[in-house]
């Protein structure tokens, strides 16, 4: 939760905040008052669920621009890369933390298809309606929570969760077809892959062969299903995971290149500069300016 909090200049309420573990944590929050910075990236552990209900807030998600204004629903997943650029001295609501271990433990039917819709779309604007049904449930899951005297409470969250989600999730990440990632089994199976080893392997062939698959095959599916070839995904998750390296680490190019993965600084530079238009060297001077 801190990830989310502290880069926002975010009080979390201590007293009326409540966790089990490193599981769960359930906070509402306010900024402290008229102050904002900016910071670097941060790359996220939890999935974090945060309902702003008043005020307005910037921030990046993966590097690209959001504009949160209250009350609207943010989406933060496990992997992503936030960096908030500004908030309003009134900017409050609820957040909810979820480990990753807990969001797999739930095993949601359907999962796939709404982590990458709420990837790939952070932010949902709610009505007053949507966001009653929100308070609600934040009021029982934090009551259910707060019982520290009963030892299922941690089972008690799981399935209080599993019925929100069964219950209208998806009213909440409603999307044009446009914005929607596609259902095809493989492709989701390919994102999955690409998320757990963009590090170590670029090439689609790699991934094509975990599939059982050719990468003609692959490359076809993948590129009709989202828009974007299977070379532009593993891509993109390898220039992401380098600029937030670049702009939020004291790690060295040559350090940057050897955790991706690449075979020396020279090759990592090429592979930078063709995505990017810049030099590692040059995007972390821009970046610091």
């Amino acid at each position: 939760m801190k990830e989310f909090m502290n880069p926002l200049n975010i009080d979390a309420l201590n007293n009326d905040g409540v966790s089990i573990g490193d599981d769960l944590a359930l906070f509402p929050f306010r900024t402290r008052k008229g102050t904002y910075t900016l910071h670097e990236p941060k790359k996220l552990t939890n999935a974090v669920i945060a309902i702003c209900t008043a005020g307005h807030c910037r921030l990046k998600v993966n590097l690209e621009e959001y504009e949160v204004e209250g009350p609207m629903l943010i989406s933060l997943l496990p992997g992503q890369i936030i960096e908030p650029l500004e908030c309003s001295t009134n900017i409050e609501g609820y957040a909810i933390s979820l480990s990753r271990r807990f969001v797999d433990m739930l095993n949601l039917p359907g999962w796939q298809q709404q982590y990458m819709l709420m990837y790939n779309n952070p932010l949902s604007a709610i009505d007053s309606d949507k966001l009653t049904a929100i308070r609600i449930f934040y009021a029982i899951l934090y009551k259910a929570a707060s019982n520290e005297e009963n030892p299922f409470r941690l089972q008690v969250i799981e399935n209080l969760i599993r019925v929100f989600y069964y219950g209208g999730v998806y009213q909440f990440k409603q999307r044009d077809t446009a914005a929607a990632t596609s259902k095809n089994s493989i492709v989701d199976r390919f994102l999955s892959l690409v998320e757990e080893h963009y590090r170590e392997e670029r090439l689609i062939g790699f991934y094509a062969d975990k599939l059982c698959i050719t990468p003609k095959y692959l490359s076809k599916l993948v590129k009709e299903n989202t828009g974007r070839s299977a070379g532009e995904w593993i891509e993109s998750h390898v220039i992401l995971e380098a600029r937030a390296m670049l702009q939020s680490s004291d790690m060295t190019i040559q350090q940057v290149a050897s955790s991706l993965n690449f075979p020396n600084q020279s090759f990592f530079g090429k592979y930078f500069k063709r995505a990017t238009g810049l030099s590692p060297k040059q995007y972390r001077q821009e970046g610091h300016k």
